[in-house]
């Protein structure tokens, strides 16, 4: 067992950022402006990926459908493998800039060439680039984190991702308003690239970096790809995710085509019920995850609970209004895993291997999310009903809970004493 209780504060080399102690809804000034970047980065994602599927229809076959998925799949994971330690290695700030570049590229690509065989090579470029935005927005909230002994950290999380949330609500909105004015899926994606392109911008003009040149120097000093330097209760933590991870998502990519094919609703009530579900997590995310901090592993627990308990109200549901209720209900649950899980993801985990663990996570479930998604396809085929394929998930999602609470009640938490930084300046 680590007793820091009894360790002297001990000096960590941060980076003057440029703003006072001051904090508002729990985030310093750099955090905000990182979680606007963060908001335009998700304005380039949420303005057209929930309409991809039906744009790709309309130019390419099903089976190339299924492949610019995986493909898509593939190489975000490959981008949670590698941005932990890049951005460990040269920084937050520069990983979160090359992050736009592979995003506007690839969304240029779709919009001006957008024909076989370049469409998943583009869609994968696209994914790769928003792996890094993904463990960015979670990496320096963790730096930040750190030099605070752990305070507030769920809420720390979740607020850095609060117009993230926003923006991923009104986005399919503005886009439907967009494609009904006579617009087409092509000027949505050249849309989101200029999004890109403002994004490189701010995020070199507003965001100071977080990590600071001495951690980046022991990360480079360390080995690039480490198992045992991320600590016991991470892989406690992880492994024990990855079971109930696989078992949600024979359920969670298929939502939108159990509504639309078993509840017979159309898309747009399954778009608005989705807009529906981002801005409850907008409202509640500030006091839920003060809820969180609390009793972190108690809340994940009962998260996890709650969904699937949800899957299985899926399967037997059906109607607008069990839609939109539903929608709102896991909203709840889903905010606490979010602010939960980042937390735990990093406890006790050295400050100059943050990055690399959250990275490590997310590589491990976004795998674990691939499996389980092809094998919920799998019974969908069997079963002919998606309605069984959530009674399934849920079920099982319960049964996992059981081993899980104990895998959770395991892991220690820890309580890093208050950092005295020596500030480093940066451009």
């Amino acid at each position: 067992m680590t007793d820091n209780g009894c360790k002297p504060p001990m000096a960590i080399s941060a980076v003057d950022t440029g703003q006072s102690s001051r904090r508002w809804l729990g985030l310093s000034g750099n955090l905000w402006r990182l979680a606007a970047v963060t908001g335009v980065a998700q304005f380039c994602m949420s303005l057209w990926a929930w309409q991809f599927g039906i744009f790709l229809a309309g130019v390419v076959e099903k089976w190339q459908i299924g492949l610019t998925f995986s493909i898509g799949t593939f190489a975000m994971i490959v981008g949670y493998a590698v941005s932990g330690t890049v951005s460990d290695l040269i920084g937050r700030k520069h990983a979160m800039t090359f992050a736009f570049v592979p995003m506007f590229v690839g969304l240029l690509g779709l919009r001006l060439f957008p024909v076989w065989p370049l469409i998943p090579l583009e869609y994968g470029i696209v994914f790769f680039g928003w792996a890094f935005v993904i463990i960015m927005s979670r990496a320096m909230p963790a730096d930040e984190i750190a030099q605070t002994s752990g305070e507030n950290s769920a809420r720390i999380f979740n607020m850095t991702l609060l117009p993230a949330f926003l923006v991923d609500g009104i986005s399919p909105i503005i886009a439907a308003i967009l494609l009904d004015a006579g617009y087409v899926a092509g000027d949505l994606h050249l849309l989101a690239s200029l999004g890109a392109l403002i994004a490189i911008v701010a995020n070199n003009r507003i965001v100071k970096e977080s990590l600071g040149k001495e951690l980046m120097e022991r990360a480079k000093a360390g080995p690039v790809i480490t198992f045992r330097g991320l600590g016991k209760n991470f892989w406690i933590f992880t492994l024990g995710m990855l079971g109930f991870v696989f078992i949600g998502n024979l359920a969670f990519p298929y939502v939108g085509n159990l509504v639309v094919e078993d509840w017979g609703l159309s898309d747009s009530a399954y778009g608005y019920a989705w807009a529906a579900y981002s801005f409850t997590c907008v409202i509640l995310m500030y006091n839920l995850s003060g809820l969180v901090d609390k009793n972190v592993r108690v809340a994940l627990i009962l998260a996890l609970w709650s969904i699937a308990v949800i899957l299985g109200i899926f399967a037997f549901s059906s109607g607008v209004w069990a839609l939109v209720i539903l929608n709102i209900a896991w909203a709840v649950p889903l905010v606490i895993w979010t602010g939960a899980e980042n937390s735990l993801a990093v406890n006790g985990v050295s400050n100059e291997m943050k990055g690399r663990a959250l990275g490590t996570y997310q590589f491990m479930l976004s795998t674990t999310h691939l499996f389980g998604a092809f094998f919920g396809a799998i019974l969908w085929d069997y079963f002919g009903s998606l309605r069984t394929v959530f009674s399934i998930a849920s079920i099982g999602g319960l049964v996992i809970v059981i081993g899980l609470t104990y895998a959770l009640m395991s892991v220690e938490i820890i309580k890093e004493p208050r950092a005295t930084l020596e500030l480093n300046k940066t451009e």
